[in-house]
């Protein structure tokens, strides 16, 4: 059987395949909650059905965002990360044994896995380059562009960017320290290339001097 659609979650509810949402389990987490944590002591796989769940590394004061999972991504609890409600959330969750009897069943979900795997894997490298190579001005630069390319959305005045979180998670995010970023915001807004809208959005009024400025 072909099954396409935009996301696991959309293939499970889908009318031929509705009755594997009982190998599922509901649960819900309010914002901030941890809700694994590395090597959890039993294996699952959890779809994200609302809300946002981030999924991060941590060693000492330092942590290092892996990937933000949005509704329809599928993740698994048995790895050295933690995860985290950044909204309140609904998590479907399902043992590990009876999540591949279902991938034996249905084979063309595991596309659907390789989409995430992906994002994982790219957001690792990113982590590993600006770990290595990039100063805090260049990890901002990058992620505000990134963010653009992916969410913007164009008007007159330049870019809005709907960040979906305060400076604090985009310091985690980048792995540099919550003072940084509000500085390095402030100085982008006073060169006018940024602008802060309010506290979630972020509007790029110069794209290009935000591109050209690790030439300069």
């Amino acid at each position: 059987m072909r099954i396409v659609h935009d996301n696991l979650l959309d293939a499970l509810q889908a009318a031929e395949t509705k009755g594997l949402l009982d190998l599922f389990t509901e649960r819900r987490y309010c914002k901030k909650e941890i809700i694994f944590f590395p090597k959890h002591t039993e294996n699952y796989v959890f779809i994200v059905k609302e809300g946002r769940v981030r999924v991060y590394l941590a060693f000492d004061d330092k942590e290092f965002t892996v990937s933000i999972l949005e509704a329809g991504d599928v993740f698994s609890t048995h790895t050295r990360a933690f995860t985290e409600a950044l909204d309140d959330c609904t998590l479907l969750i399902c043992s590990t044994e009876n999540f591949s009897r279902m991938l034996i069943d249905y084979p063309t979900f595991t596309h659907y896995l390789i989409n995430v795997l992906g994002d994982l894997l790219k957001n690792c490298f990113t982590i590993i380059i600006n770990l290595a190579f990039m100063e805090a001005k260049s990890r901002l630069r990058k992620y505000l562009l990134s963010e653009a390319e992916e969410k913007g959305v164009y008007c007159k005045e330049g870019i809005k960017v709907e960040i979906g979180h305060d400076l604090s998670r985009i310091a985690t995010i980048i792995g540099v320290s919550r003072q940084t970023v509000s500085s390095l915001v402030n100085e982008f807004c006073r060169m006018g290339i940024l602008e802060r809208l309010n506290r979630k959005t972020i509007l790029i009024k110069d794209r290009e001097a935000l591109q050209n400025m690790d030439k300069q």
